[in-house]
């Protein structure tokens, strides 16, 4: 993730940043155990320093990628010397180790932003991707909820009106989350948009660029995305811990969506050197799975705010558990398979208004003739199951 300063972040989004953590929200998380899946990656990594600033009990710190976990808990052990600091190598899609992290820790909140987030990627690598984002979260919510744990999904605007993998497993993702909702057991989802200079985000692309002297990428000068720091968005996923009541998904506001071109202009001007050349400006044109712009909830669902002015929150149209139901058994046997085809159809049978990229569809019929699966490549795309009036499966 890059470090820009206060200044480079205010000039790069046009607005002041705003943190929104109080001394008294900080109380409330002094003393709990806590646990962070993807503590490695850029929200996870915030999300681990704001929550170790908060002196809980313990912090557990859980990630897949090696380095990435010993960078942060290197970190916080030397910022935060009085707070239990344990790091868990693992993989959230297997049971095995986010349950015994979870019975280990008996951790009173679960922070989930372990995930693939990458959109040309994912609409490449559609197993992969929904084996972490889909499946991950059955598994963390599963354990969470056997250790009575509050559970905090992190996702994304782009799991509104999906057009990308990537956008369409988080709001699977969602769907799995929420519907273990109960007396006992509160999931909510926290919905917001790019984190500003992010891992491999398009702030580090543009910036390598300009230091490298090359022209600077931009999709469509026009295309419009939100931007957010890491410390604003935690900030607000943690105030909204405290608010939520379980069953819901909220939205950050993250103030006027940004023109691509104009962080592209602003970003030039803030990184080329008094004495250097101008680079140019490249267009590239959308990504398969890229939107031009995007939105944080389903268009014509009524926002509603919440407690605080910068939280909102939004009923999103129910969808049976049945499909979904139905949906993660075949992403399983997906997943178990490398059927990169069954887990496209998967995800549509459960995300109503996705429409998967010429792209993705491509890459999963490509990956059934490597894997050697003639029949997969004839297979029509299926339909969502239906529900007849005693509530059974009939087949399509």
């Amino acid at each position: 993730m890059i470090v820009l300063d206060a200044v480079a972040q205010e000039r790069l989004l046009g607005r002041p940043v705003r943190a929104v953590l109080t001394e008294k929200d900080r109380q409330t998380f002094a003393g709990q155990r806590l646990l962070v899946t993807g503590a490695g990656g850029s929200v996870g990594s915030e999300l681990a320093r704001q929550l170790a600033a908060c002196g809980p009990a313990s912090l557990t710190l859980f990630d897949h990628a090696e380095y990435n976990l010993f960078r942060v808990e290197r970190e916080l052990r030397e910022d935060f010397p009085d707070v239990t600091i344990v790091a868990v190598l693992g993989d959230v899609s297997r049971r095995a180790d986010i349950r015994a992290a979870c019975r280990t820790a008996r951790p009173h909140a679960v922070y989930h932003a372990a995930a693939y987030k990458h959109v040309p990627i994912a609409e490449r690598s559609i197993v992969s991707a929904t084996r972490a984002n889909v499946l991950g979260t059955v598994e963390t919510v599963a354990a969470a909820r056997e250790v009575g744990a509050r559970f905090l999904l992190i996702s994304s605007d782009k799991a509104a009106e999906p057009r990308s993998v990537m956008g369409a497993t988080k709001r699977l993702a969602e769907l799995v989350a929420l519907s273990q909702a109960s007396g006992t057991f509160r999931p909510i989802a926290v919905r917001f948009g790019n984190i500003l200079g992010s891992s491999g985000s398009v702030v580090e692309i543009m910036l390598r660029c300009v230091q490298h002297g090359q022209p600077v990428p931009v999709t469509n000068p026009d295309a419009t995305r939100f931007f957010m720091t890491a410390q604003e968005a935690v900030s607000l996923v943690l105030k909204a811990d405290l608010i939520g009541r379980g069953g819901e998904v909220f939205w950050l506001d993250m103030g006027a969506p940004l023109r691509i071109g104009d962080l592209a202009e602003r970003l030039i001007d803030l990184a080329t050197a008094p004495d250097a050349p101008r680079v140019d400006v490249t267009i590239i044109g959308l990504r398969a799975g890229e939107k031009m712009r995007e939105e944080l909830t389903t268009q014509g669902l009524e926002l509603r705010q919440t407690s605080h002015a910068r939280i909102w929150s939004a009923r999103q149209r129910e969808v049976s558990r049945h499909v979904v139901a139905h949906a993660l058994r075949e992403l399983r046997r997906a997943s178990a398979s490398g059927d990169a085809l069954t887990a496209l159809d998967a995800i549509t049978l459960a995300v109503a208004d996705f429409e998967p990229s010429d792209a993705a569809v491509a890459a999963a019929r490509a990956s059934a003739l490597v894997s050697l699966a003639p029949a997969a490549v004839a297979r029509p795309v299926l339909r969502a199951p239906k529900v007849t009036p005693h509530g059974r499966l009939s087949a399509n």
